[in-house]
């Protein structure tokens, strides 16, 4: 599987989320149809820099589209971009943010394909007392002394 960086990965799963299949979208990147995505809501920028991406690493976002990918780093807010295009979630109702990360309602399909993308940096941990099914925080790095 592919590594991408946030900024594409995320406008690569707005497109999706926006409803432009892999296969279109292939085609949209191919012709550079900014008419296509629109209805996304990114600014025109935001794609032009999409595009210019795809052209330079042509092969690497084939392969993303149609077999997957991993997002080689990412934020928290972009953990909440991820959660609030793919998904529709929103904040105070079906995740909430704290100290320690993100608690948020997933489907287990949902919950497998964040635990597919997102680095291993954050942990997705199953809750059962608790009003939010899945718990998101920071991997800690522990450091020894020698």
């Amino acid at each position: 599987m592919v590594k991408l960086s946030m900024p594409v990965g995320l406008l690569m799963e707005s497109a999706l989320a926006g409803g432009v299949s892999g296969e279109r979208l292939l085609e949209v990147i191919e012709t550079k149809d900014y008419e296509a995505l629109r209805h996304v809501g990114k600014e025109e920028s935001s794609w032009t820099f999409f595009f210019e991406f795809a052209e330079q690493n042509r092969e690497t976002v084939v392969s993303a589209i149609t077999s997957g990918y991993t997002f080689k780093f990412i934020t928290i807010r972009g953990l909440l971009n991820l959660l609030q295009t793919k998904y529709k979630l929103k904040e105070n109702e079906d995740f909430l943010m704290n100290e320690s990360g993100i608690d948020m309602n997933l489907s287990d399909e949902q919950l497998d394909f964040l635990r597919s993308r997102i680095p291993s940096q954050w942990v997705f941990k199953k809750q059962e007392q608790s009003q939010y099914c899945v718990q998101a925080y920071l991997a800690q790095t522990i450091s020894t002394n020698v």
